[in-house]
Parts: C-alpha cells; structure tokens; sequence
C-alpha cells in the first residue's frame, strides 16, 4: 500500500534536510521510510523537484499561520518572534528543516521554487515597519543578510540546545539590526518564541 502523502512529505523533509536537494533521491525517502521505492508514489510526486516543492509549499502555509498568529507589534518584536519560532523548529520539525535548506539551495538557482510565503518579503515589511535612527533607507539585501545568518546559524552550527541557538541567535540580530539604525534592537528583540495552541 502506497504511504499517505503527508508522511511521504514528511520523510522527504528530514531526508533534504540531512543531504539537501542533489543527494535526496526517492530512493533514499523510501528506504528513510522503511518502505519500496515504489511507495513514495509517482503519481503523487512525478519528480525530485516536485517533491521538494510539496516540502517547500507545506512550511510556506505554517510559517504564514505563524506570520498571521503573531500578535507582537510589526517590526523587530513580529520579525524576531517569527524568525525565532522557525528557527526553534528546524529542530523538531522535518518538513522545517527540509524547506529551509531547499530555499537556501535552490532559491539563488534557476530551479522554480514556489511563493507561497516569501521569507524576504516578510522580512523587508518588519524591517521598514520597525521605529529607526536614521532617514537613510534600509541597505540593500537587508533582509538577505537576516535571513542569512540567522538561518546559516540554525543550520550549519547546530547550537547543541535550545537556550544556546536562542542566546547565540539574540547576540547575532541584535547588532545586525542596530546597524541597519534600529538602536533600540537589544529591548526589542523577542525573548521566546511563539506558542500555538494545539489542534
């Protein structure tokens, strides 16, 4: 019997989080599954991108809940909650950490990836909405250099607990941000993530 397409989705995330999107195979969702290759589903799934693209598309609608659910204030409180609570659930959340690192691989590429919810869009709003020192405009790729370190930090360093991506993540945006003119960023960061009510 074929998997269902969520825990196809699911394992398929955890395998390109591990081995990003050249090294992922149906093959290795399978056997990741402890199912055949024939049950990762074709007719689902008629290719790699696709499936990366059914990976990509299912964080999209959680992080924009998670966008919608934030009730901090537009600015650096929105953007660090957000970011924070993203980046707590690249721990536990396959599907989470498989999309963030197919965005990092693949958005820099001619590869299509979906637009569901785009995370520098998101970013650039926060920024523009946060109270600065300065008239200058924001720098170019501001939200790049956000998104950047604070998604290479939860995934390349691996911080080996919570409280440690959490602090380490706060002592990188905070001076990020007061270099963009947000001198206040130390008081306005967010402490702690979002917490969801269960469904």
């Amino acid at each position: 019997m074929a998997a269902s397409r969520e825990a196809i989705v699911e394992a398929a995330g955890a395998q390109f989080a591990r081995f990003g999107y050249e090294a992922t195979s149906f093959s290795r969702v399978a056997e990741a599954m402890g199912r055949p290759r024939s049950a990762v589903g074709y007719h689902l799934f008629p290719s790699k991108l696709s499936l990366a693209s059914a990976v990509i598309t299912t964080e999209q609608a959680h992080w924009a809940d998670l966008a919608s659910a934030s009730t901090d204030p537009a600015g650096v409180e929105r953007l660090t909650r957000v970011l924070l609570t993203t980046a707590l659930e690249t721990r536990t959340r396959p599907g989470t950490a498989g999309a963030v690192r197919l965005l990092r691989e693949l958005l820099h590429t001619d590869v299509a990836v979906p637009r569901g919810f785009v995370w520098a869009d998101f970013v650039r709003a926060q920024l523009q909405a946060a109270p600065r020192s300065t008239a200058l405009p924001l720098p170019e790729h501001a939200e790049d250099l956000v998104l950047e370190a604070t998604f290479g930090l939860t995934t390349a360093a691996r911080p080996s607990s919570d409280d440690e991506l959490v602090r380490r993540l706060h002592a990188l945006w905070v001076p990020l941000l007061v270099s963009f003119g947000i001198d206040d960023a130390a008081d306005r960061v967010a402490p702690a993530p979002l917490v969801l009510a269960q469904s």
